[in-house]
């Protein structure tokens, strides 16, 4: 961990292996799809249009994760946090903000606002999620 971290300023993230799988899942599909790509143009009649889109597909997916996998964050400033993620914009608040916080059996911490709206879950397995608890408890919403 970076010596700029500490118990007040830091970065929740997804765990970077998921990045990592889901990076490595895209290139093996721009992969399959250029071997793909050579045998359909060698003649080989057993490769269709089928497995060129299930190639393109498949390497979508893994772009898709990995894009998503790099802007999920939760950053924590002291009392402050602000929460990024893939399609929505930038949501900022306060700890004291926080209306509920429920921890479920895989450990993933699920933050509800005042009103009682979901707001995000944060997994177990995340990078930081022990000075995330740490800040929760210390304001008094997780016991």
């Amino acid at each position: 961990m970076a010596a700029s971290h500490n118990d007040s300023h830091y970065i929740v993230r997804v765990p970077s292996a998921l990045k990592y799988v889901y990076m490595i899942m895209f290139f093996m599909g721009i992969l399959l799809f250029f071997v793909f790509l050579l045998f359909k143009i060698k003649g080989n009649v057993t490769v269709t249009m089928g497995h060129l889109w299930f190639a393109l597909i498949f390497a979508g997916i893994g772009l898709l994760i990995m894009i998503w996998a790099t802007r999920w964050s939760i950053q924590v400033n002291e009392s402050e946090i602000e929460v990024y993620r893939m399609f929505h914009k930038k949501t900022e608040l306060s700890i004291s903000n926080i209306g509920n916080v429920e921890i479920g059996k895989k450990e993933e911490i699920v933050i509800f606002d005042e009103k009682g709206k979901k707001i995000i879950t944060v997994d177990g397995l995340s990078e930081n999620y022990d000075y995330f608890i740490k800040s929760l408890r210390a304001y008094g919403k997780l016991k």
